[in-house]
């Protein structure tokens, strides 16, 4: 059964957010308050998941591994999580990034190669979280697929700004939101592999999350100064907490 809750989770989240992003984008419904409405939800879902999930999950599952030491090894595996993330987005800054002060000049190759490096790990967080309950899976499942959503947006406008057609940056955006499905595949079919690493890769989760929401997704929200959409943000911000706070109380762990 875990298997068909990874397979599904893992296959239709970048499927389904893609799809959603194409008929938003196509249908002239995005737009900048939109994409903050996005951007906050995600966030609050984000964070929420790491701190009352997947930290908490890590913990217990360091202290059944090896007894003492939880809190320190399960954060340390956070911290190294957001390190992860912040060299991948920094290597990726790099390889485009050619002039002093570069404003993201973004070619639509490396568009596809972070996109799909994101995907995958995307994939392997969502195995990794149904590994340890249907609660996690769930939880972390929704907070992907949130925050995929103005990814995807964002992405296929770069690669029709790029000159790329359509037909063909719908292409591969299909081919780019698969990559979740291979790496939520690869972690389960080496889950008793990995075992023992599962603190650890939880951590880790929690850690890509974080990075995630504070580097990427909350300064953007701070680019914001109109007072009526501040606290709009905040409130779905809340929404985006509240949500999961109570989606993962719901399902039994």
């Amino acid at each position: 059964m875990t298997f068909v809750w990874i397979l599904t989770a893992s296959g239709l989240s970048g499927l389904i957010a893609l799809l959603l992003a194409l008929a938003l984008y196509k249908g002239k419904l995005w737009s900048h308050d939109r994409s903050h409405d996005f951007l906050s939800f995600a966030a609050g879902t984000l964070l929420t998941v790491a701190f009352l999930d997947l930290l908490p999950e890590a913990v217990e599952a360091y202290e059944e591994a090896s007894g003492g030491h939880a809190i320190d090894s399960a954060v340390l595996a956070v911290l190294g999580g957001f390190l992860v993330f912040f060299v991948i987005e920094k290597l990726l800054f790099w390889y485009h990034c050619h002039e002093e002060h570069c404003d993201v000049h973004t070619s639509s190759t490396m568009v596809l190669i972070g996109d799909t490096l994101h995907n995958f790990l995307d994939g392997i967080a969502i195995a990794v979280a149904f590994l340890v309950s249907p609660a996690v899976g769930v939880a972390t499942t929704v907070a992907v697929f949130l925050h995929e959503i103005p990814q995807e947006v964002a992405d296929f406008s770069t690669l029709l700004s790029s000159g790329m057609r359509p037909r063909r940056a719908i292409f591969f955006n299909a081919m780019s939101a698969m990559a979740s499905l291979a790496g939520a595949m690869l972690a389960y079919f080496f889950s008793t592999q990995i075992g023992g690493a599962l603190p650890a890769l939880l951590g880790l989760t929690a850690g890509g999350f974080i990075y995630v929401a504070a580097s990427d997704l909350i300064p953007e929200i701070h680019k914001e100064r109109r007072r009526s959409m501040m606290v709009r943000q905040f409130t779905i911000f809340l929404m985006g907490c509240a949500i999961i706070f109570a989606l993962t109380r719901l399902i039994a762990h």
